[in-house]
């Protein structure tokens, strides 16, 4: 069991690592393209930041034990909307919301309940798994609306050439340590006794959380709360929708409709919180970030108790 562990910490801080370079390589080649900053968080980063879970996931997925990737799917969401968004305005300085993508809280909040929805028979069919793709991929079109553009504009020394090879290294190297993260889980799943889904949930979900914690807290630090948001809500909404309805099709998904309850809960309390503290003064406070700090503490415990 020590080597599982073993691999699975150094995989992890590998993954991040690649995915902190994939993060700041697409940045560039964002700026290059004349993309808007919200946009680009939303839609670029965002699906790299989702890349390291959704690797992970669609290798579980392959390998014949989907639960792993299910559990870092709906943890990470858990994670990115309570802990990631509480830590990164805890860290910074409250968080001013301005993009009209917060306006559309139901859609929003629909598209993040989806997958619990849809699984509440016990199984996310490969039907399922179109539903959630086509309602990703309509949400991620609205966002061609946005307007505002990059502040700092492009220069010729940002050499978007190499930040090109340099996001495609980063792909590859991510790729491989989500492969040892899954051999390395689901081994220790086994010889621990705790449910895959279990492990994906808490630990797996909470270390592939890391890449955008890293990019919101830089954005938020330099002056750009959009960016944090459009990154955290985009890698939400990725993850929900457009990594959950791959695996679907990958292979039909069964689930513990109990556990699948328990995580629908806590997703809707922090999809609830999340919106409300957002839209309340078009501002996110310290208070409000503890807060959702604490909701994530509270989901820990509770699947703790549920082994």
């Amino acid at each position: 069991m020590f080597k599982e562990v073993i691999i699975f910490i150094v995989a992890c801080l590998v993954l991040v690592k690649s995915a902190e370079y994939a993060v700041k390589s697409v940045e560039h080649i964002a700026r290059f393209l004349r993309l808007t900053e919200f946009v680009t968080s939303f839609l670029l980063v965002a699906l790299v930041s989702a890349m390291p879970e959704g690797l992970i996931s669609l290798i579980s997925s392959l390998k014949g034990d989907p639960g792993i990737g299910v559990g870092t799917l709906l943890g990470g969401n858990i994670a990115d909307l309570t802990l990631i968004l509480g830590l990164v305005t805890l860290a910074g300085h409250p968080i001013k919301i301005h993009s009209s993508i917060i306006k559309k809280d139901l859609y929003f909040a629909i598209l993040i309940l989806l997958p619990i929805i849809l699984g509440l028979n016990g199984i996310i069919s490969r039907v399922d798994g179109i539903i959630l793709l086509a309602a990703g991929i309509g949400f991620l079109i609205t966002l061609l609306k946005e307007r505002q553009y990059f502040h700092k504009p492009f220069q010729m020394k940002d050499h978007w050439i190499k930040h090109f090879i340099i996001f495609t290294i980063s792909i590859a190297i991510m790729l491989l340590s989500a492969y040892f993260i899954v051999q390395s889980s689901h081994s220790l799943s086994i010889e621990i006794g705790i449910p895959s889904l279990i492990i994906g949930l808490i630990l797996v979900a909470l270390g592939t959380t890391m890449p955008e914690f890293v990019f919101s807290l830089q954005s938020v630090r330099a002056g750009h709360g959009d960016m944090a948001i459009g990154d955290i809500l985009g890698v939400v909404v990725v993850d929900a929708c457009i990594m959950m309805g791959m695996l679907a099709l990958i292979s039909p998904i069964t689930v513990n409709v109990y556990i699948l309850s328990i995580i629908g809960v806590f997703t809707f309390l922090a999809v609830l919180f999340a919106l409300l503290f957002m839209r309340s003064d078009g501002m996110l406070t310290k208070n409000e970030a503890l807060t959702m700090v604490f909701l994530y503490i509270a989901f820990v415990v509770v699947q703790i108790l549920m082994r």
